[in-house]
């Protein structure tokens, strides 16, 4: 798929992850390094979750971009409170972008899941959806993440420090610039 901001209002990349949130069964699991998300996508990741749906998002330990990684923090209350479970890679920075949803049907590309990527840059990636041996590689990477990462729990999310806090409360309102 290809997506950019001349094919505005149309948004191919994040219709693309919301289909594969929402048609989910499952489990969804999704790796990105930034995290900016309008009410949709916020949305349809709570309800997944709500719906008992596997929800599992891999970021950064290390971020490239330390405010951008405070807003993305903003985020991570409603969705850990809803049960989506939010993995942190401790070697350093996880700079892919992919999903996958229940196993088979997933999305590898150039795509973040944030504004920018959704409505002003150019992105590309490819779908692929009855190609067992690709969602298994896929699967199998995700796990090799997983392994190396930290389950963020609700309640180390709400010890952050108070200037983080802050400062992603600030911030969050100009995510779609950062």
């Amino acid at each position: 798929l290809c997506d950019g901001p001349d094919n505005n209002p149309v948004n191919t990349a994040e219709d693309t992850f919301l289909h594969l949130i929402t048609s989910a069964n499952e489990s969804v699991y999704i790796t990105t390094p930034y995290l900016a998300i309008d009410e949709a996508m916020m949305r349809a990741l709570c309800l997944a979750a709500d719906s008992g749906v596997d929800v599992r998002l891999m970021m950064p330990g290390i971020p490239d971009h330390k405010f951008a990684y405070l807003v993305a923090q903003c985020y991570f209350g409603e969705l850990l409170e809803r049960g989506v479970k939010i993995y942190t890679f401790e070697p350093g920075l996880l700079h892919g972008k992919s999903a996958l949803s229940d196993r088979q049907t997933g999305f590898v590309g150039s795509g973040n899941m944030d504004y920018r990527s959704f409505q002003l840059h150019f992105e590309c990636g490819a779908v692929f959806y009855d190609m067992p041996e690709t969602a298994a590689a896929l699967l199998d990477d995700m796990e090799s993440i997983m392994a190396r990462s930290r389950c963020l729990t609700y309640e180390e999310w709400r010890r952050r420090p108070w200037l983080h806090r802050l400062i992603g409360t600030i911030l969050r309102p100009f995510a779609m610039w950062m």
